[in-house]
């Protein structure tokens, strides 16, 4: 009896915050695992982290990619513990939906911002 009442809690679950963050926390840890072990070996427009700037030579290419991947685990974990942290809360309607999806926009940005400043910082334009 116990159980059936789990599970029903389980798909009545009506957080959309929570459940956003949670996801997408996942999800990028995920990408981020995935790119620190199986980096990609040269400059490529196809998989890693690719902006101008990580591009221009392979030194830079290759510390992009482990930093960047660093930093994705990184958020991630904040992102699924905030998850968690608003799991708590009774949240309903259409503004925590809002919330969770610019919070998971919100979160590439600043790490991409904090990937180019460190880039720069590192590999300064000859």
């Amino acid at each position: 009896k116990g159980m059936v009442n789990m599970e029903i809690t389980l798909f009545e679950y009506s957080n959309p915050l929570g459940l956003i963050l949670i996801l997408a926390g996942i999800v990028f840890f995920i990408a981020g695992w995935v790119q620190q072990k199986f980096p990609p070996k040269k400059v490529n427009h196809l998989y890693g982290y690719r902006t101008k700037s990580s591009m221009r030579n392979q030194d830079v290419w290759k510390f992009a990619q482990e930093y960047s991947s660093d930093k994705m685990r990184k958020y991630s974990l904040y992102m699924i513990l905030l998850g968690v942290l608003f799991s708590f809360f009774e949240l309903e309607g259409i503004g925590s939906l809002w919330l969770g999806l610019v919070l998971t926009i919100l979160v590439p940005v600043i790490m991409m911002i904090e990937v180019e400043r460190e880039l720069k910082k590192r590999f300064p334009k000859e």
